[in-house]
């Protein structure tokens, strides 16, 4: 009840729908950005991935980076493109404390889920390690599982836990990144898993190597099919390949 309450309390008083969340601007008549700012949020449309849902130059059943590499994670889709006013959002959202851009998001990941034709039975997010999260203030994948439920009823629950911590995938190529995260996880309940369709959220799909991680985790614990929902998706062109020497952009990349 009191975080329904909570909830209630940010839709109006606390509400973060009187100025565009890009450009300052206000706005009448709900929404959250300015009718020029919505106009160029970098949709993700177009041919994508039949696998991981990032956006791909030519139709095609999967893109070179789920071919043989995501074996445990069933799909995954993105409402937007990492890109342009998005990408600065997800970096203020995840590196500048701007919470309340869960809020943002969590329609668009809502839409996006009930266009897919998936289904599940509970939400969950990617955890942090108590260190992490302490030094952070918070995890922005849990407030997205938890604004994404309040929308769409599907239970938010903390299924997953990490074992390990691990370095930044910023600045990894793809192999590297999936070494980093390998093992990095573990179910939270023993048989918390066992038979359901989970949804993991989080904020950007780059090479897929945490969902991955995640995904083998439950997967290993009992559950029947794993799908992945994130605000971003890297496109398959700005990929981090191994030994490539990412650009400065690319580094500043989220680390799914």
């Amino acid at each position: 009840m009191a975080e329904k309450f909570s909830a209630f309390l940010r839709r109006t008083a606390f509400s973060a729908e009187w100025t565009c969340a890009l450009c300052g601007r206000e706005i009448f008549g709900g929404g959250h950005f300015c009718k020029t700012c919505a106009a160029e949020l970098p949709y993700n449309g177009g041919a994508v991935c039949l696998h991981c849902g990032r956006q791909v130059k030519e139709s095609a059943p999967v893109c070179p980076a789920c071919e043989n590499r995501l074996p445990d994670l069933d799909a995954g889709r993105s409402p937007f493109v990492y890109r342009g006013g998005v990408a600065e959002l997800i970096r203020k959202f995840k590196y500048g404390g701007a919470r309340w851009l869960a809020e943002v998001f969590a329609p668009y990941l809502a839409e996006t889920w009930e266009k897919s034709g998936f289904r599940a039975d509970v939400a969950l997010w990617v955890p942090m390690t108590a260190k992490e999260q302490k030094k952070r203030g918070f995890n922005q994948s849990e407030l997205l599982a938890g604004e994404f439920s309040l929308l769409t009823g599907i239970p938010a629950l903390g299924l997953l836990e990490k074992k390990r911590e691990t370095a930044r995938q910023a600045g990894l190529g793809g192999e590297a990144r999936r070494k980093n995260t390998e093992g990095a996880f573990r179910t939270a309940e023993k048989g918390g898993a066992a038979g359901k369709t989970l949804l993991v959220l989080d904020d950007v799909t780059t090479t897929g190597a945490t969902l991955q991680a995640a995904a083998n985790a439950l997967k290993r614990g009992g559950a029947e099919r794993v799908y992945a929902l994130t605000i971003a998706s890297v496109p398959w062109e700005s990929f981090p390949r191994e030994g490539s020497g990412e650009t400065e952009k690319e580094r500043e990349s989220a680390d799914s």
